[in-house]
């Protein structure tokens, strides 16, 4: 089954992500090159006076001279390393990997395996041992995993020459030894290329199940978040709800208390309303309300700043770190925003939609309570209203200034 596998695609990785993971392989392939590169550059330095010292030489034989080839292989080793090493800097992430990178690995992986199928070759027509092709085979698979297109390649024309190589060069070893050289050179590397799938089948599937669990968390976070707004978000006119005007104003509260700094509250309610409703209907009346949540949430500049539908045609504005001027200024913006709107209203002694504000601000401190505060804008807007509404009247808590 493992076999089998080989020519098949990526099954296992969905497509919309086959991208990434195959970026991210690359990516690992890239690293890992560049990591027994540093080991072949320095390999030839102390390989290569070993095998030109007199002392090192087998005894003369029929392919001894071979052995003078090792030297330009090591030099090639060392050449196919420098490559890789210096022409491409080292590249931190997937994200960050060029085409030329690749290339550069692809040109690398070759290059060793043909340098190092010539050391093979010098070994075994010198002593009959196919161990180098054996170990390098096993190496490589467990680095570079499956065979995936230009590694597939790497593996069987490493396969083809191996083959040709053991039977050409052959005519001197006994018939024992050249089944068992057959043998284990088919054996090594079908054991090989299983090694290599189900690393690369293990590769794929963490990153599939990292992949899982990373989407999965985005889907929680994403209905987290929108149970969140839905638990703070006024249904009707899509703005913040009693709730989160309660939160925001005692975080405030504390925080502001602690700086010394003023909290200013408006509540602002639709005049007329309930004439509104029985005139034009309880549609017409939930438009209204939108339109006018709508323009006061316009009327608001700075991010630290709250509306909220306080209930029924009511609304709350906090104002951190505003005190009396920019609390007015604030009410005389919202009023006239909500007149700018023309809305028709028979009902109202305007004839139109207005809006009535009350204002009250307050340094927090441990001698007044949070609801002195949102009392004294709710007795403002009362003075509002008896003054003929479409206008504000403000509360300085414990001092009335209308």
């Amino acid at each position: 089954m493992k076999i089998l596998t080989l020519f098949s695609s990526i099954t296992e990785v969905p497509s919309e992500w086959r991208q990434d993971f195959l970026a991210e392989w690359h990516h690992i392939r890239y690293l890992r090159a560049r990591a027994v590169a540093w080991i072949t550059l320095i390999y030839p330095v102390f390989t290569i006076p070993l095998i030109t010292s007199k002392d090192f030489l087998i005894p003369e034989s029929a392919f001894s001279h071979a052995l003078t080839l090792m030297s330009p292989l090591g030099i090639g080793i060392f050449a196919v390393s420098a490559y890789l090493l210096f022409s491409n800097k080292a590249v931190s992430s997937s994200r960050d990997l060029k085409p030329r990178n690749i290339q550069a690995t692809n040109i690398y992986l070759i290059g060793l395996i043909t340098l190092f199928d010539a050391v093979f070759a010098i070994i075994w027509t010198d002593s009959g041992l196919n161990t180098p092709y054996i170990v390098g085979l096993f190496i490589y698979a467990s680095l570079f995993y499956r065979p995936l297109k230009i590694n597939f390649i790497i593996y069987i024309a490493n396969f083809l020459f191996y083959i040709y190589y053991i039977s050409t060069f052959s005519y001197d070893f006994s018939i024992t030894n050249r089944v068992v050289a057959y043998f284990s050179g088919i054996l090594s590397t079908g054991l090989a290329l299983v090694i290599a799938t189900s690393l690369f089948g293990s590769i794929a599937s963490s990153f599939v199940s990292r992949r899982t669990i990373e989407q999965q968390a985005e889907i929680l976070r994403t209905a987290n978040t929108r149970l969140n707004l839905l638990a703070n978000l006024d249904g009707l006119t899509q703005i913040s709800n009693r709730r989160l005007f309660d939160l925001h104003f005692d975080q405030l509260w504390q925080q502001l208390g602690r700086s010394n700094t003023f909290l200013s509250v408006l509540l602002c309610d639709v005049d007329f309303f309930k004439r509104f409703n029985d005139t034009y209907g309880h549609i017409a009346g939930d438009h209204c309300l939108k339109q006018v949540a709508g323009i006061i949430e316009k009327s608001l500049q700075r991010d630290g700043d709250l509306v909220a539908r306080y209930g029924g045609e009511e609304f709350g504005i906090i104002l951190p770190n505003t005190g009396k001027e920019g609390a007015v200024t604030i009410a005389e913006r919202i009023c006239q925003a909500v007149r700018s709107l023309e809305i028709p209203h028979e009902g109202s002694i305007h004839g139109r939609v207005t809006i009535s504000v009350g204002v009250a601000w307050v340094i927090p401190n441990l001698d007044i309570l949070p609801e002195q505060l949102l009392k004294s804008a709710d007795e403002a807007l009362y003075l509002a209203k008896r003054d003929g509404r479409d206008c504000f009247s403000c509360f300085e808590v414990g001092v009335r200034a209308n």
